[in-house]
């Protein structure tokens, strides 16, 4: 037991000091890479059994591999508008393209901490590995109704433009009417007629032209 005891602590060293060199080259060759989390080894003495005094067995050592989750990199400022980041707790949802009904509901999410977006051809934003950001679609008028933060039933692709018209100033328009006939007898009050017509200027903002029809009392 003593002969198998000390190769088997011997193993076990070697291993342990493969995990940490293979640790180490993984984090400096990530270095670079946007939202990666470090990673840290922790060595661990393993537990002999002590009840026969008269023999020695090597215990060994064991590792156990951690990634820091929670520690926070310096933000990074790039010349993409839709480049996320997280500053502090939160992730950002994203979800894999297949993942994405054709009603856009989604049945599998993935969370990250960063990631380079960028519109595809239907404006929805996507990062080069094909997963899509999701998030709570907006109402018409720009508000965001309550929704319900332990599903991701009311998730749903980002996607710009969805929601921006193009809008073109009225550049003609026509009046078709019936005047009571009754207001020019002689006699009569003379009241005037008024009638609002709606147009858009050049800017797409509703506007409002009044005419006034007043009758010729003889």
């Amino acid at each position: 037991m003593t002969i198998s005891s000390s190769l088997n602590a011997g193993v076990s060293g070697l291993n342990a000091n493969a995990a940490r060199l293979a640790t180490i080259s993984d984090n400096i060759a990530n270095s670079a890479t946007y939202g990666y989390k470090r990673s840290a080894v922790e060595f661990h003495s393993m537990v002999i059994d002590g009840t026969d005094f008269n023999r020695f067995s090597a215990g060994g050592v064991r590792t156990s591999n951690l990634r820091l989750i929670d520690e926070r990199g310096p933000l990074v400022r790039t010349g993409n508008g839709t480049d996320l980041s997280v500053a502090g707790h939160g992730f950002l949802p994203v979800a894999a393209l297949d993942s994405v009904t054709a009603d856009g509901t989604v049945s599998k999410m993935t969370l990250v901490t960063t990631g380079s977006f960028r519109p595809d051809s239907n404006g929805v934003l996507r990062t080069p590995a094909g997963q899509v950001l999701l998030g709570w679609p907006a109402l018409p008028d720009g508000s965001f109704p309550v929704q319900t933060r332990d599903t991701i039933a009311g998730l749903r692709p980002v996607q710009l433009g969805a929601n921006q018209f193009a809008s073109n100033p009225t550049t003609a328009m026509a009046i078709s009417l019936n005047l009571p006939a009754t207001s020019t007898v002689a006699g009569a009050t003379g009241k005037v007629e008024e009638l609002a017509m709606e147009y858009f200027d050049n800017l797409g903002l509703s506007q409002s032209l009044n005419f006034a029809f007043t009758p010729s009392v003889p």
